[in-house]
């Protein structure tokens, strides 16, 4: 009996023994673009988007289905529609999250701003910031947000792509001579986009050269003096995918600028140009293929 007695305890010690490496293994701890340590005791499972690029990359990488609150802007791929709305870019309805019990809250530092990812975290929510300048950064927050959902074999996948993708593309227009490009993300007031920007790093992709490259800040307004005096051999009007056809006509009382006396205005929808995510690629495509069109 006692040899009995002796084996369950050794068995039941080497179970604890193994729950506690598996619960420690578990533990993700990873530091976000603020420099933010976050810590999870396991994969995401239910998790609040407060950008739409944040849910595209969650859906991208498979993790889509654990989102369950979103920001109102949040419409790609279709089954995001469906996903219950909590914010804005302005506001967040904080008893909202918190009843929906949410163990990581994935918030846009220049889309959501301090003031709302200060108040989740002091709801002792688990936040993870993000703040992509760089194409680059993308294929790295497909690896962060694998990590944090445990979905890191298809996270990795897509991150190789999007690198391929995008080393191909620098490949094809590092050579390209410098276009001047003014991008208007909306119309009244006349605001643009400094080289800062993700946009930015698109622009100098294809060979182009921001006009208002060097302005402060990161969303700079300007008006039409300026932008005369920049004179841009492109224009690219995107910010409201129903408002740019209206955007494209007002330029041609400005025939001055080279851009519209050439006729080289174009429109690219505002999601695949100011989300940072998969498919900002094609806003690049897009972008590479007008200003080829400038160079003659």
């Amino acid at each position: 009996m006692s040899r009995l007695v002796l084996c369950l305890k050794t068995f039941f010690c080497q179970l604890l023994v193994c729950w506690c490496c598996t619960s420690v293994a578990a533990e993700i701890r990873l530091e976000d673009d603020l420099g933010n340590d976050v810590v999870l005791a396991a994969p995401a499972q239910r998790i609040i988007s407060l950008a739409p690029n944040i849910t595209e990359m969650l859906y991208f990488i498979g993790a889509g289905d654990r989102i369950v609150g979103a920001d109102e802007y949040s419409n790609y791929p279709e089954e995001a529609k469906q996903i219950l709305r909590v914010n804005n870019y302005q506001a967040a309805n904080y008893e909202l999250i918190l009843s929906l019990k949410p163990d990581l809250v994935i918030a846009w530092h220049s889309g959501n701003g301090d003031q709302i990812v200060a108040r989740l975290r002091q709801l002792d929510l688990p936040v993870f910031v993000i703040e992509p300048r760089k194409l680059e950064d993308i294929a790295r927050i497909f690896h962060q947000f694998g990590a944090l959902t445990g979905r890191t074999d298809d996270a990795g996948q897509k991150a190789d792509y999007f690198n391929g993708e995008l080393a191909r593309l620098r490949r094809q227009y590092q050579q390209a001579s410098g276009v001047r490009v003014f991008y208007q993300i909306w119309n009244e007031p006349l605001i643009t986009l400094n080289d800062k920007h993700l946009v930015s790093d698109v622009i100098r992709l294809c060979g182009g050269i921001n006009v208002f490259g060097d302005a402060t800040p990161l969303v700079p307004y300007v008006n039409i003096e300026a932008v005369i005096r920049a004179n841009p051999q492109v224009i690219i009007a995107s910010g409201s995918s129903d408002a740019s056809p209206q955007w494209l006509k007002m330029w041609r009382d400005w025939p001055a600028i080279d851009a519209v006396k050439n006729n080289r205005v174009h429109a690219i929808p505002p999601d695949l140009m100011q989300r940072h995510s998969m498919r900002i690629l094609d806003g690049a495509q897009s972008l590479c293929r007008f200003l080829g069109g400038a160079r003659g």
